[in-house]
């Protein structure tokens, strides 16, 4: 038998670069459907999976730290799935099938998974370089430093109109710390949101405590006695026991730059295979093309990570299925609820909008339109109807007069029928 016949008759070789969500669950999936695999996972990190959804309550200090775990190492030991932590990949040779490793040298693939992810973008002003006391949320070390400084804390500064930024603002108010939230724009989500969603997001963090800077940013910090002192470039001071920063992400591509087709993560098609022939994208590093907005399309989202994963995996296995999903976030905010779905104008400024807003009540939702298809809304406040958008969304029904949808979206839902068990 030849070398190469013997190799043909091998197990195919599963590799994927990272250990999040969509890495995870494709492993998961791999291995449910395909017993003989060989399937080896690889990240930087120290640590098996663990929810980031979860880490906000963690830093709330209402969920215990090991609640936050999703898989350990005997996990990945029973359906033989090769885990190898603390191990970077700095090389991708795509013709020859092999990456490199630090530590671990050479690995061959047969197929490729790229669920890299992002990381977050520091604050880069004079003093925050080695600042104590100066937190990204993207980690769980960084989560776990920020939950043993909070017990002495007095003063917390939040800087960035992002989710990340709101979630650290929540946490730290619900922790009864003096919280000041710091914006670039004149609202939260200023891309996304339109002037009235911006006060409802203003009301609801006013009523939790928090105290908000808009059209202000951090110019520079100072250690001063154990704590920082903040300095703003519109007239904002504080001295603060801790300071966390949400200002978006920067993914993970750099190393497949000119070889694989990437913007601001890797595109791929809507079967999440990239340019590269048994190379695939999924979770928040794949700007797949989204066959619901008919546009490529990145979420960075734990719901669409772990989406991205199941279904990639089945695709690598042989099928050919589009990813239909409707991107969604869904979360808590202060002491309501926030819903992002399908596509907003931070994806695509040319989408028209509705709005329908009630201050006293804290209700607000805007609906995204291109042409007369409906493709994204956001629900603040009361989620009725939520389930009647992504129907709208994900069927791309033609809509001939937009204002009617609220008139659908206030009508109660219809309890589904129980369906009977199946016989034996």
């Amino acid at each position: 038998m030849t070398p190469t016949s013997i190799r043909a008759a091998s197990p195919t070789r599963f590799v994927i670069i990272g250990n999040g969500a969509a890495g995870t669950y494709a492993a998961e999936q791999l291995r449910k459907d395909d017993a003989a695999a060989e399937i080896v996972m690889i990240d930087d990190e120290k640590y098996t999976l663990y929810n980031r959804v979860s880490l906000p309550r963690y830093l709330r200090g209402v969920l215990l730290e090991q609640r936050v775990y999703v898989r350990d190492m005997e996990w990945h030991q029973k359906l033989r799935i090769e885990l190898r932590l603390e191990t970077k990949v700095t090389r991708v040779n795509f013709d020859e099938k092999t990456i490199t490793l630090e530590p671990g040298g050479e690995l061959r693939f047969d197929k490729l998974l790229v669920a890299t992810g992002g990381r977050p973008n520091p604050l880069r002003v004079p003093g925050a370089d080695g600042a104590k006391y100066l937190f990204n949320f993207q980690y769980l070390d960084e989560t776990k430093a920020m939950v043993a400084r909070l017990p002495e804390a007095k003063v917390a500064v939040v800087m960035g109109g992002s989710f990340i930024g709101y979630e650290l603002t929540e946490a730290f108010a619900f922790r009864k710390v003096e919280t000041h939230w710091i914006q670039r724009g004149p609202w939260f989500l200023r891309r996304s949101l339109d002037e009235p969603g911006g006060k409802i997001v203003t009301l609801l963090a006013q009523d939790a405590g928090v105290q908000l800077h808009y059209e202000e940013t951090i110019e520079r910090l100072e250690q001063h006695n154990g704590q920082l002192k903040v300095f703003g470039s519109n007239g904002f001071s504080a001295v603060a026991d801790l300071v966390g920063v949400g200002l978006g992400l920067t993914m993970n591509i750099d190393i497949f730059k000119g070889a694989l087709a990437t913007k601001v993560g890797v595109l791929t098609n809507e079967f999440l295979e990239t340019n590269v022939p048994d190379v695939w994208a999924a979770g928040d590093v794949a700007e797949f093309y989204d066959v619901v907005s008919d546009r490529h399309h990145r979420m960075g989202t734990w719901d669409n990570a772990l989406n991205h994963g199941r279904h990639v995996a089945k695709n690598m296995l042989g099928a050919k299925q589009p990813y239909v999903e409707v991107p969604t976030y869904a979360s808590g905010m202060f002491n309501s609820n926030i819903s992002v779905m399908g596509v907003t104008t931070e994806e695509e400024p040319e989408a028209e909008s509705l709005f329908e807003v009630d201050y006293d009540g804290r209700n607000y939702k805007r609906l995204f339109f291109l042409g007369d298809k409906l493709v994204g809304a956001i629900l603040i406040g009361k989620m009725r109807g939520r389930k009647k958008v992504l129907e709208l969304i994900a069927s791309r029904t033609p809509i001939a007069e937009r204002a009617k949808v609220f008139e659908i979206l206030a009508m109660p839902e219809v309890p589904a029928r129980p369906v009977a068990a199946p016989e034996a």
